[in-house]
């Protein structure tokens, strides 16, 4: 028994462990991202939003993101991936949204784990709760539109976050004094992060003005400018996201008070959908505040539950709050829980346990794993005979094409929750710029919509 314990021991901190689990990662979420099909909002980014037309050159890009800044949102970086994507090989994008999770994943345990010794079980719990409390899974992660825009953004707000979070904890960072370089470089990048997400990036650029604060008021340490210049340039990229003309035309259309109640009850509604999270996240805190461990550690979970409930209520301002859009909130709260179950790891009274919770999280994960992918394969599966219709009914002479539309059972699948096709309006965007793609008129869905 001792010797099974001992090759434990050394698997969890094994770096060949680690590699082979983030290989194994990568290999889901390819798999996934390589069975998820171009839906809604892919179609339309496949033109520019200037003349229409396909996006054929750089200059063309940029002509249909200055036409996006001005009618449609600021959201400008997030958008220049998607129609940068959408316009190369599929297996391209396949293959970077994976690593980009892969890199997600790496930098959650890195911010749960400043200053601790590696813990492989613990990253393979993170992946779990991930996999299995995440909102609308497979549009977040699997979609290309989906992941540019709320997967790439829990990236960019992570790698910001990050150095802060290992400042307040007195950790070696780029932030430090005799690295002016690579702070400049960092102030520098901080303008496109603080410009990627109107949640995401609002919430780190709040999380780091905190742990500041923490640093300069219950720490009593000097915080240098260049230490705040990132801040300060992130919140400028923030401001020209939120003041952009098609920004203002959305936000501002229709606002009331009224409307603003409404939108706070529904987005407090939404909440619902990861009760467990939150529950974990209340218990979590009472256990670690009655064995007292170390303040710097509580207060890191409880600024990550400040930017996870900030990233959740800022929609309060959106006309459109999709389940999607709980995906950063979900993550950062995820992060609180996991700073407080590494302080319970190594705390002799709460490591039984707190394995115990690892362990469930894992056999839950073997399961959801292969039912979410099995759900992902079967609409990939109606998809492409949907293709094979249509080229059909085009060699035939149809230009007026009917489809079924998949029935996917999962969140994993992306489908789930979008409009795949409007069974009334043929000039809803999903049907107008689905038919435009594939050279007919018109192209409307039957059968029940998900």
């Amino acid at each position: 028994m001792e010797r099974i314990r001992t090759l434990l021991q050394k698997a969890d901190r094994s770096r060949i462990v680690a590699a082979l689990l983030l290989c194994a990662v990568f290999a889901v979420m390819i798999t996934g991202n390589t069975l998820t099909d171009k839906f809604a909002d892919d179609f339309r980014y496949l033109y520019s939003f200037a003349d229409g037309a396909p996006i054929r050159s750089f200059s063309g890009l940029l002509a249909s993101m200055a036409a996006h800044y001005r009618m449609m949102n600021g959201r400008l970086v997030a958008h220049f991936f998607v129609q940068v994507f959408e316009s190369l090989p599929k297996g391209l994008f396949n293959a970077v949204n994976a690593a980009v999770f892969v890199g997600v994943l790496a930098l959650c345990y890195a911010l749960c784990s400043v200053g601790k010794r590696r813990g492989n079980f613990f990253l393979l719990g993170l992946f779990a709760a991930i996999w299995i409390y995440m909102p609308a899974f497979g549009q977040v992660n699997f979609w290309l539109d989906g992941a540019c825009n709320y997967l790439w953004a829990q990236g960019a707000a992570l790698l910001f976050l990050l150095p802060y979070v290992r400042l307040f904890l007195q950790q070696p960072t780029l932030l430090d004094a005799g690295h002016p370089v690579r702070r400049i470089l960092f102030a520098l990048s901080a303008i496109p992060i603080g410009a990627y997400s109107e949640n995401l990036s609002g919430a780190a650029l709040f999380m780091a003005i905190l742990l500041v604060l923490l640093v300069r008021l219950q720490q009593k340490r000097r915080v240098p400018f260049l230490t705040v210049l990132p801040i300060m340039t992130g919140m400028l990229g923030y401001l020209t996201l939120v003041v952009s003309p098609g920004e203002r035309q959305s936000k501002t259309a229709g606002f009331s008070a009224l409307r603003l109640l409404y939108q706070m009850e529904k987005v407090l509604d939404r909440f619902h959908v990861i009760w467990v999270i939150i529950a974990s996240l209340v218990i979590l805190f009472f256990i670690a505040a009655s064995l007292r461990v170390p303040r710097e550690r509580l207060l890191l979970a409880g600024v990550l539950t400040c930017g996870g409930v900030g990233a959740g209520l800022v929609f309060a301002l959106a006309w459109f709050y999709p389940y999607r859009s709980l995906a950063g909130c979900m993550l950062l709260l995820t992060l609180a829980c996991g700073v407080l179950l590494r302080e319970l790891l190594e705390a002799d009274r709460t490591r039984r346990a707190a394995l115990c919770l690892l362990t469930l999280l894992t056999l839950s994960v073997c399961y959801y794993v292969p039912h979410g992918l099995k759900d992902v394969y079967l609409v990939h599966e109606a998809v492409a005979e949907n293709r094979q219709t249509i080229a059909a009914e085009k060699a035939a002479g149809n230009m007026h094409i009917t489809l079924p539309a998949p029935q996917p059972q999962t969140k994993y699948s992306a489908v789930e929750g979008l409009v795949y096709l409007s069974e009334t309006d043929t000039a809803h965007y999903s049907n107008a710029y689905m038919a435009k793609f594939y050279g007919v008129q018109t192209i409307a869905a039957k059968g029940k919509q998900p």
